[in-house]
């Protein structure tokens, strides 16, 4: 059984007119198709298609001094086409922070191209589809921690570096879903505030049962949340019919059920070492409960053949970006494409997230 990957993005023109280079065009696509690694899905006609895009993006970002961004959400024409860095949260923070480039453009939601300005405040930032949101950002605001504090007054708030620029300036400590447990574990005090994702709250909850208690709030991610245990019981029966051992990984933004039926729970950069593992280590198929992104990044960059197993859950949002957003927001970018956010924000948001790479690194 084949895993179910979401449809190729959908372009409002099947011809890009912008180079009349047959064979640079044709080397272009032949390289896509290679890198991507989906044959049958991405074809050598289907990288065609592109491949004027992908060109002429990375001839501006040598011309204008742009490092290109992508979250490991974001499509694989984006991540094997144009990208400079693809990672999780936490790495792309870290290479946001150092890049020596002038301009930094954010291929994922907003919140992501946010933390970039708040690491790199002297640049530019430009995010290319500023309507792509989180629910998880977006279910919380700086007013609802300020409240928390109220309730708990002198109690270490963390907050998930899924949040606003302004929430993230309320907050004592950022966190990703890679170094959660052991910063959380480390704050002083035997209580704690964590904001958001409630479901990665709950995870984080039991795992410091008896050291401390740990106060959350509501919101969660809407493509996590959605996974239950019904697909897991599914597709390993389907793996016993077959005579062959199932793997099941699982984001700690998923529901404690569906982290307790699996094998391995980590943020979504582990999760993609762990299944290039068992491909390169074992017989045994993988199923990822997370994004498609990271799904398809494992059949791109496993040495060995991987065989994935069920169907992923795409995020609406992450897959907003498209190549022309890309494009557009480097030759002419519109002011609501900038990113700008108030030094005051920017000074205590990064306090918090400076906070997390000392208590990380350390």
């Amino acid at each position: 059984m084949v895993l179910k990957l979401p449809p190729l993005p959908q372009r409002n023109d099947l011809v890009h007119p912008l180079s009349e280079d047959i064979d640079e065009l044709d080397n272009e696509a032949n390289r896509l198709m290679e890198r991507i690694g989906q044959k049958m899905r991405w074809s050598l006609d289907a990288c065609r298609t592109i491949a004027p895009l992908t060109l002429k993006i990375n001839r501006l970002k040598k011309e204008k001094d742009v490092i290109l961004i992508a979250h490991t959400y974001q499509t694989p024409d984006i991540v094997y086409g144009v990208a400079d860095a693809v990672g999780d949260s936490y790495t792309l923070s870290k290479i946001a922070r150092d890049a020596p480039q002038s301009v930094i453009l954010f291929s994922s939601v907003r919140f992501m191209a946010e933390t970039a300005k708040i690491l790199s405040p002297d640049k530019t930032v430009l995010h290319p589809s500023p309507e792509a949101g989180c629910s998880l950002s977006e279910g919380i605001d700086a007013d609802d921690v300020r409240k928390l504090r109220a309730l708990h007054p002198g109690v270490p708030v963390a907050c998930y570096i899924n949040t606003t620029a302004a929430v993230k300036a309320e907050c004592d400590v950022c966190v990703t879903s890679s170094n959660y447990l052991s910063i959380a574990e480390n704050l002083p005090g035997d209580e704690l505030i964590f904001v958001p994702d409630r479901l990665m709250g709950q995870h984080l909850r039991t795992y410091l049962e008896g050291k401390k208690t740990v106060y959350l709030h509501e919101a969660d991610c809407e493509v996590h949340a959605a996974f239950n245990t019904n697909s897991i019981q599914r597709q390993r029966r389907e793996a016993r019919k077959r005579g062959i051992e199932l793997r099941v990984l699982a984001h700690p933004e998923c529901d404690a059920d569906v982290l307790a039926a699996s094998d391995f729970v980590g943020s979504s950069e582990r999760i993609l070492i762990e299944a290039k593992r068992i491909a390169s280590e074992e017989e045994a198929a993988v199923m990822m409960i997370t994004e498609c992104g990271t799904a398809e990044r494992a059949i791109a960059e496993s040495e060995k053949p991987i065989e994935l197993m069920g169907t992923c859950s795409m995020c609406r949002h992450m897959k907003k970006t498209h190549l022309e957003d890309i494009l557009q927001a480097i030759e002419s970018p519109r002011g609501d494409q900038i990113v700008e956010i108030g030094d005051d924000v920017i000074g205590r948001a990064r306090d918090c997230l400076n906070q997390m790479f000392e208590l990380a690194e350390s």
